[in-house]
Order: C-alpha cells, then structure tokens, then sequence
C-alpha cells in the first residue's frame, strides 16, 4: 500500500538521496546523471549548509551536499516550481562549492569539479522536450570549454 508521500517533498528528498543509508540510491541517480568515464563507487555526504564568512553574506542551505571519490563537489537540489532566478541560484550554488574548497594560500590547481544537479518539478525549457540539461564554462567563439570547473545540470520530471 503507497503510502502518499511525494519524493519532490522536500523532507523527504532529503532523506531519500541525503541520508548515509540510502547512498546507493544516491550514487545511482548520480551515475544516470552524470554518465562518468569511471562509475561513482563512493560518495562522502557533506554539511548542507555553506557557512557565512562575513554577517552579510548569503547562507545558502542545499538539499545534499557531497562529494565523490574522484574529487567532484556535488550539489543535488529538488525544486517543486519553476521560479525567475533558478537558473542563477544553482550557477551560484555551483560557484560556491568551488569557491568553498580551497583555504588561504592554497594552489588553484587543487580545484575541483563543482556540480549542481537540480532535479524539477515542471517544464523551465518549454522550447524543447529534452528532459535533461548540461552547463558549463565555454568559449562558443573558439569552441573551448574549460573542463573539470562549474557545471550545471536541469532534469525536468514534468509536472
């Protein structure tokens, strides 16, 4: 018997995909995502919330916040609308996960990828029926992308 409760809830996508008993689920729905060369084996579920270095500053508090065994910085969002500024808030989610990961001093070379995954309730690109999206840093003109930086990925569920 289903028991009526809805996944794009926000507690319970939560305790779906952010919780470390439920992290195969999680490292399956990123491997259908994000279609590694080598698959995520191991996934290590950070803090969610992105602390506040001074009193002005925007706290930010993700869904599930992660990284995996490669390195990468993930960012899994649930959204239940579509709403003007998404598509910045998770550019700006991304961002701060790269941001976050070096300390005073450190090399830029320690970088690693920064990905925010946003999984939709409804329709953000009503110009296509492709479901899911990949951003990321590019040069259209030369056709250059700089690899391993920030990238975004939209996955409409419909509504």
């Amino acid at each position: 018997m289903p028991l009526g409760i809805k996944p794009t809830v926000d507690f319970a996508f939560k305790r779906i995909f952010g919780t470390p008993e439920n992290r195969p689920i999680l490292l399956a729905l990123l491997n259908v995502v994000l279609q590694p060369v080598e698959p995520i084996v191991e996934i290590h579920l950070l803090n969610p919330f992105s602390y506040q270095e001074f009193e002005g500053d925007k706290l930010s508090v993700l869904d599930v916040r992660a990284w995996d065994a490669a390195g990468r910085w993930l960012n899994i969002e649930m959204q239940v609308s579509v709403y003007p500024g998404l598509l910045q808030r998770l550019a700006y989610y991304a961002s701060a996960l790269y941001v976050d990961q070096l300390q005073a001093g450190e090399n830029y070379a320690l970088l690693r990828p920064a990905i925010s995954i946003c999984l939709l309730r409804g329709v953000l690109f009503s110009d296509t029926r492709v479901p899911h999206h990949r951003f990321r840093l590019f040069d259209p003109q030369h056709g250059r992308e700089l690899p391993e930086a920030i990238e975004v990925h939209t996955l409409e569920l419909g509504t």
